[in-house]
């Protein structure tokens, strides 16, 4: 019983490992062909099967900025540094896009524990907690088939040492889950976007941003958002006019 399951874990990774890769690599054939529109399609199925990677985001983002959506290629950036957020490559191409972003927003000082806080998730994602989340899971899984026809002092401090990894990644995994929630990030799509003083297309106009910036957003009021910018101004614009990171 043991091996069959086993077994059955292994067929089961390697049909989709196998699957993931040959969308991947004919994303990455049709992009060095030219036809970005062709391997955005391939990188999508890609999310759409569930695959989680910051090299996907990556490649999509060098696909929109070749094809001059300076927003779209912020956003998939952006979305790969939430799966790795130490990724020079990302990191490089994030700032080359962000220097052609229209707005020169000078950036607030965070509080110091909200930076500790950002730090910490900057150098382990929360996506890394989720892998190693279920790799525990599974080890856990195993060594408990394992135990049934064993008795070992060994396994049983294996199987202590994961219920305690577990534990401290479910708790930090969901500290950071509701972080992110309450600091929903999006960016703007519109060349130029009035930012209102309330969620009303007849209210005053505070003032203007432009595709590629980012917005942190606050609230939301029916189809209208409520955001702010880093330096700290906030207003209202349509919802229509961002994308969520």
């Amino acid at each position: 019983m043991k091996k069959e399951f086993l077994l059955f874990l292994a067929i089961f990774f390697s049909f989709f490992s196998k699957a993931e890769d040959n969308l991947f690599k004919k994303g990455t054939e049709f992009y060095d062909s030219g036809n970005y529109q062709m391997a955005l399609a391939y990188f999508d199925s890609l999310i759409d099967v569930g695959a989680i990677s910051s090299e996907i985001h990556y490649n999509k983002g060098n696909c929109y900025f070749k094809l001059d959506s300076l927003a779209l290629a912020i956003v998939e950036y952006e979305r790969g540094l939430k799966i790795n957020p130490k990724d020079i490559d990302i990191v490089y191409n994030l700032k080359v896009c962000n220097d052609l972003i229209i707005d020169d927003i000078n950036q607030l000082p965070e509080l110091f524990y909200k930076e500790w806080f950002s730090n910490f998730f900057d150098t382990i994602s929360i996506y890394n907690w989720q892998i190693l989340i279920i790799t525990s899971l599974i080890l856990l899984i195993i060594s408990l088939i394992v135990s049934i026809n064993r008795t070992d002092n060994k396994l049983k401090i294996f199987k202590t040492f994961l219920s305690i990894i577990i534990s401290i990644s479910l708790t930090i995994y969901f500290i950071g889950n509701i972080t992110e929630k309450n600091n929903t990030q999006a960016i703007v799509k519109e060349n130029a976007l009035n930012i209102r003083s309330a969620p009303s297309a007849e209210s005053s106009v505070q003032f203007t941003i432009h595709s590629g910036t980012k917005v942190l957003v606050i609230d939301a009021v029916e189809n209208w958002l409520n955001i702010s910018i880093s330096d700290g101004r906030k207003g209202w614009a349509q919802q229509t006019s961002f994308i969520e990171i």
